[in-house]
């Protein structure tokens, strides 16, 4: 169930979603709660599970007793009878206190990011690396606010890379135009792709990569991609910094980088220890385990 704002619209549609429901986007929480209700009894659903970024959870008071709750959190406001909650932050065991909901199971760190579906890990554990990386990968996350993509592209002209280049910039990126101009005299090879959908098969084919602190990086650790990660918002420099810390990648800053440093970062990665973080499929389990 889905609020009709253009952006879940576009992901609907790129991850093919059929079965799913579109409510106003300007739809008062006394009547999404009673959509929300009306839907559950009509579908026979056992399970809720909420992610929620614009209102507080605490504010879905009223929902149906008999349904069990979950959610995806990244604060402290949760409702009473929550029967699971997943925050996937570093900092996550900061927000919540676990003895004042006894009622309530936590998955609460990194490893609890939810991975795309389609990331084989098996293959993953086979994975190769060369002694000098030839194919680079920048992927500064959707929208790109910033425009870091721009950033690094003169960058890497300035210091003469020579690696095959591809970019990824998401649907939301408005600087297409801009970055295509500066492309025009690069000295190395390049391809640019748009709103990809399934990025796995572009982490596995890169030797080392570029990316945002978003979720972009658990994915990169994921598929032990070597990394060079720039922090492009403030919640993300915990994420970077215990990634860094792990030696699984080498972060650079929060909006910010030295050319030179990115570049011998990049020239001489620092490849992935084979430590495993993530566990997605406990999400899984859990509620499986709660509607039983």
């Amino acid at each position: 169930m889905i609020r009709g704002y253009d952006a879940g619209l576009k992901l609907s549609k790129k991850y093919n979603l059929f079965r799913f429901t579109i409510l106003p986007p300007n739809i008062s929480v006394v009547n999404e709660i009673e959509a929300i209700n009306q839907y559950s009894e009509n579908n026979g659903i056992d399970l809720l599970f909420f992610e929620i970024t614009e209102r507080k959870l605490t504010e879905y008071q009223g929902l149906l007793t008999e349904v069990k709750k979950a959610c995806v959190s990244f604060d402290a406001n949760i409702l009473p009878d929550m029967d699971l909650v997943v925050d996937w932050d570093v900092d996550a065991n900061r927000y919540f206190e676990p003895g004042k909901h006894l009622k309530t199971r936590f998955l609460l760190g990194p490893e609890y990011v939810v991975l795309p579906f389609d990331f084989d890990l098996k293959l993953v554990k086979k994975r190769e690396y060369s002694s000098f990386p030839k194919k680079l990968l920048i992927c500064m996350g959707g929208a790109d606010e910033f425009n870091f993509t721009q950033k690094i592209v003169s960058a890497l002209e300035i210091n003469k890379n020579m690696m095959m280049t591809t970019i990824i910039v998401g649907s939301g990126y408005e600087y297409r135009e801009k970055l295509e101009q500066s492309l025009s005299s690069v000295p190395f090879e390049y391809r640019v792709k748009q709103n990809i959908s399934k990025m796995f098969e572009e982490y596995m084919d890169c030797d080392v990569a570029i990316g945002s602190g978003g979720l972009t990086a658990s994915e990169l650790v994921a598929t032990r991609t070597p990394s060079v990660l720039i922090a492009t918002y403030e919640h993300q420099i915990a994420r970077c910094r215990y990634f860094n810390l792990a030696r699984s990648l080498k972060y650079m800053g929060y909006r910010k980088f030295d050319d030179q440093e990115l570049m011998k970062a990049i020239t001489y990665p620092i490849l992935p220890n084979g430590q495993t973080f993530f566990d997605t499929r406990a999400i899984v389990d859990e509620c499986n385990e709660i509607i039983q």
